[in-house]
């Protein structure tokens, strides 16, 4: 895995950019904007999550662009907005550095392109740009279709050791941000809030949260190819390489 070469970039107009410039030479303030790439019909689909994330094809690339949305009764008063705190400790930023670092190590998780900042006063809003994870479907997807064999949910196990291994804590580790791709791999996607910790005892609490993700989409779906007995299976894949000292 290569170094990441990023530089950060102010414009001016409370602008700021972090990219990878093996990927981009240049950014602009309208690559981060949806009506750009509808203008150039670059757009191929969306996804609906907290606001509205785009999938792109660009000069044979494939990206995702996702504008930050705050969620919950916070985000119906204050919508995209952000206390401006430091450049470096944007969300965005925050989201691109940790991705870099985490290829670093080796990790199926998406490769980060750009960040961009707009900062007004003493707020902000965001943007990240990422590589798509094509041939890939999401674990909720994938259940409502089909049972994951007893490999498979190894699989998933070891994907979330390899990233706890690595001292980062997954703030919604749910079915939603776990990718299966065409070639079986797992992918772990959206690390907004995610960041690094020290110790073991926050790790069960992301187990935990996937098994409680599980149980709802149980309940919630009339077919959803899961039962409890195949939690062991994740648990087993996941203590088959987890560090715990």
């Amino acid at each position: 895995m290569r170094n990441m070469a990023t530089i950060r970039q102010d414009l001016g107009a409370g602008h700021h950019f972090l990219f990878d410039d093996a990927i981009i030479g240049e950014p602009s303030i309208d690559m981060f904007t949806q009506e750009h790439w509808q203008f150039q019909n670059k757009i191929t689909g969306h996804a609906k999550g907290r606001g509205t994330t785009l999938f792109i094809e660009h000069e044979q690339h494939s990206w995702v662009l996702r504008h930050f949305q705050r969620g919950g009764l916070v985000g119906k008063l204050l919508s995209d907005q952000y206390l401006f705190l430091g450049v470096e400790s944007s969300r965005p930023f925050e989201e691109f550095k940790l991705l870099a670092e985490m290829r670093k190590e080796g990790l199926n998780v998406p490769v980060p392109v750009a960040a961009n900042i707009h900062r007004r006063g003493v707020i902000y809003r965001g943007d990240l740009i990422t590589q798509r994870i094509l041939g890939s479907q999401d674990l909720h997807q994938v259940l409502c279709h089909e049972p994951l064999s007893e490999s498979q949910w190894h699989a998933i196990g070891r994907a979330l050791a390899a990233m706890h291994n690595c001292q980062v804590y997954h703030h919604d580790a749910n079915i939603r941000n776990i990718m299966i791709d065409d070639k079986q791999a797992i992918w772990l996607i959206d690390f907004d809030r995610c960041r690094k910790r020290q110790g073991h005892q926050w790790k069960t609490g992301n187990l935990d949260r996937l098994l409680r993700s599980l149980l709802k989409e149980k309940e919630k779906n009339a077919i959803f190819h899961w039962s409890m007995d195949e939690w062991q299976h994740c648990l087993n894949g996941y203590s088959s390489i987890a560090r715990t000292a």
